[in-house]
């Protein structure tokens, strides 16, 4: 993590510090919404699981 944080320190270009936080904060949102997907895939499995538990 240091070393990312000296990296950026280092760009003196302003639009491209603005092009990196504006990556770093795309990525994220993908991933989060990817762990959101998940959790439900999980419920959705884990009810499923449970509906034909209970049917047996």
């Amino acid at each position: 993590m240091l070393r990312l944080i000296k990296a950026f320190e280092k760009i003196t270009d302003l639009d491209f510090r603005r092009m990196v936080v504006l990556n770093v904060e795309e990525q994220l949102a993908k991933q989060e919404a990817n762990e959101r997907q998940g959790k439900r895939n999980e419920r959705h499995t884990g009810a499923l699981g449970e509906a034909s538990h209970s049917d047996s």
